[in-house]
């Protein structure tokens, strides 16, 4: 949104001027994941994947949240839940 990116913590929302590409790349080591064309999602704060329609997938976090994963994204998600690199 505006060239800006959000990242959402459990009380606080910051804003940063990277680039949703730029910030994949340095917490692809930590258990973070592209899940659509704007979301990272931080695997470990998942509590259940349940599948929805049109091939889609829809991540359960901890507090309740629901974030949509697109079908574009779903072979990566399937692969990091594997353990596969």
């Amino acid at each position: 949104m505006d060239n800006k990116a959000f990242i959402y913590t459990k009380s606080k929302v910051y804003e940063t001027r990277q680039k949703l590409y730029e910030l994949e790349e340095m917490l692809k080591e930590k258990h973070f994941l592209r899940v659509s064309k704007s979301t990272l999602l931080n695997l470990m704060k998942v509590s259940a994947i349940k599948p929805a329609l049109n091939s889609r997938f829809t991540a359960v976090l901890q507090s309740g949240e629901q974030v949509v994963i697109t079908r574009k994204y779903v072979p990566a998600l399937k692969k990091a839940l594997k353990g596969d690199s």
